[in-house]
């Protein structure tokens, strides 16, 4: 994936991060404020993990070095996601942090990529879809 876009995503996340942390801790107060910004720190995290093992698993895959290594990376993109269940359900239920801040603020991350995904338009050039189309 294009590292620019990378990045831009990253930045779009953590911006948006920080503003719905604030207009949460103005709705909510504080334990919105808090709820918001764990959500929001959270999906930072998923999306800085996801983009390594899945760049790891596509590099493997795209190098040849076998089925079983490009496996166990994608077993470690399962385990994540069963990381990020299970850090959700203890935020929520055993922290007992609000449900919409915390909702809101994780979405950040949906947020940034559908928004920068929007703005960004193709991502090939035009030498590039010569070249390879």
């Amino acid at each position: 994936m294009n590292p620019r876009l990378i990045s831009r995503i990253e930045r779009t996340t953590l911006v948006l991060g920080i503003a719905i942390t604030a207009i949460c801790g103005l709705v909510w107060r504080a334990p919105g404020m808090v709820s918001a910004g764990t959500g929001a720190l959270l999906g930072g995290l998923n999306f800085w993990a996801l983009h390594r093992l899945g760049a790891a698993v596509v590099g493997r895959a795209m190098s040849g070095e076998g089925a079983a290594k490009a496996g166990a990376l994608v077993v470690l993109l399962m385990a994540k996601m069963g990381l990020l269940f299970g850090c959700v359900w203890l935020a929520i239920f055993k922290f007992g942090l609000l449900g919409i801040p915390f909702t809101l603020g994780i979405s950040a991350f949906v947020a940034s990529i559908l928004g920068v995904g929007l703005l960004s338009g193709p991502s090939q050039s035009a030498e590039e879809a010569k070249l390879h189309g």
